[in-house]
């Protein structure tokens, strides 16, 4: 599975980082901002793992930017605490599919990997496909 981790705390990203690689199924690649998220244009994703700042308004431009790229493509957002209950207001109308704050909960981290891990293999079992890759 191919993952996007768009972060620029050096610390949220060496953990999500660190963590996938836990699993061997998990290619991570590190980016930093909007022209990160550009790296969508040169090659599939299966997931982006968004980090947003507690700033909601560039959070959301963040989101967009990356919407206008994908729409199809897996979304975590991961935002400080304070900003998780702003991006879960706009979790349907982005598409997001999970929210993790920060600082990064071991747990659920794990949690959210596992639950990701799961929906990859019953895709795979019903010959389902991301709607953005066909």
């Amino acid at each position: 599975m191919e993952v996007l981790l768009v972060e620029k705390d050096h610390l949220v990203r060496y953990q999500v980082k660190v963590g996938m690689q836990q699993f061997p199924e998990f290619k991570v690649t590190c980016v930093e901002g909007y022209g990160g998220l550009n790296a969508l244009r040169q090659r599939p994703f299966d997931a982006v793992f968004l980090g947003v700042s507690d700033d909601f308004a560039e959070g959301r431009r963040m989101i967009e930017h990356l919407r206008s790229i994908d729409r199809g493509i897996d979304l975590v957002v991961m935002s400080p605490e304070k900003g998780v209950k702003d991006m879960a207001a706009e979790k349907p109308r982005f598409d997001i599919w999970s929210i993790l704050s920060t600082p990064i909960d071991v747990t659920d981290f794990f949690r959210l990997v596992a639950r990701l891990r799961e929906r990859r293999q019953q895709d795979a079992a019903t010959g389902a496909a991301n709607p953005a890759r066909t």
